[in-house]
């Protein structure tokens, strides 16, 4: 529960005299649109409904802060300390939170629509039902993040890791996905047609409906992923599966990976499994769905 505007604002204000009538003002009224706050220790405060769209809270403290409803467009919270603060249906749109600590943050339903989380940590946080439509995440950490249902299209997440999070019914049409680490992430039903896989590890990824049309899969790693009635991988796609115990860290063609050769010719040799392909000696080209 946040602290009430009032309390310990003699902790806020030690050494800080240089924006000091900022974090007042703040404090007092919930308004400080474009304000200075930089450096700002803002822990566990109630901020709801707070205008601090354009403000400057580069390196502040925000840990568990209440930001719901809060209006943060264009704020530069970069290297800030977000870590479970609940920001539940604020505008976050065109937001820099460059290599901000977002560590279990409650994002749900927010607006982060072309904001720049590039090498942000993301862990664990939940980003249902958000727009991130267009937002840079490149190498952001979203390690076991919950993401089911966000829209995410044409958004950047080049080598970011994604491991074991879930993006159920999730929307990442033309997404730039190249390089990104999906290992055991759950996919069910997500809309990745026309996205950038090229290189990226899906190994044990659950793609079962996903939509993959128009995607490129080149040099993608599909080993033990599940694929039951997903759109758009046919026997004109072919993949040359190669078994694996351990899901490597990258993937690459030629490497003993699965990944997907656009010159091989299709050869069906087996190895197709409940919907998951567990490997096999040979070339093995995805079924369109329905064929056997």
């Amino acid at each position: 529960m946040g602290l009430p505007f009032a309390a310990n604002t003699a902790l806020i204000y030690k050494d800080m005299a240089g924006n000091n009538a900022h974090i007042k003002r703040l404090l007092e009224t919930k308004q400080c649109p474009g304000g200075n706050l930089n450096d700002a220790n803002l822990c566990r405060f109630n901020l709801s409904k707070a205008d601090l769209s354009g403000a400057k809270l580069v390196f502040a403290n925000l840990s568990r802060t209440n930001l719901t409803n809060a209006n943060l467009s264009g704020a530069d919270v970069s290297f800030a300390n977000l870590v479970a603060a609940d920001l539940s249906k604020s505008d976050l749109s065109g937001l820099d939170a460059k290599s901000a600590n977002l560590f279990e943050a409650k994002l749900q339903d927010v607006n982060l629509s072309g904001a720049d989380l590039s090498f942000a940590n993301c862990v664990n946080a939940n980003l249902a039902d958000a727009n991130l439509c267009g937002a840079n995440l490149q190498g952001i950490n979203l390690i076991g993040s919950h993401l089911n249902d966000a829209n995410m299209s044409g958004a950047r997440f080049t080598d970011a890791n994604l491991g074991k999070a879930r993006l159920v019914a999730a929307i990442l049409a033309n997404a730039d996905l190249a390089n990104v680490r999906l290992v055991d992430a759950d996919l069910r039903d997500a809309n990745l047609s026309g996205a950038d896989l090229r290189n990226a590890n899906l190994w044990g990824a659950n793609l079962s409906g996903a939509n993959l049309s128009g995607a490129n899969l080149v040099g993608a790693n599909l080993a033990h992923a599940k694929l039951d009635g997903a759109i758009g991988i046919y026997r004109d796609n072919p993949v040359v599966i190669q078994h694996q115990d351990e899901p490597p860290t990258r993937s690459a063609s030629g490497s003993g990976l699965a990944y997907i050769n656009p010159t091989e010719p299709s050869s069906y040799q087996g190895g197709y499994q409940g919907g998951s392909y567990q490997g096999g000696p040979g070339g093995l080209a995805l079924p369109r769905p329905g064929m056997q």
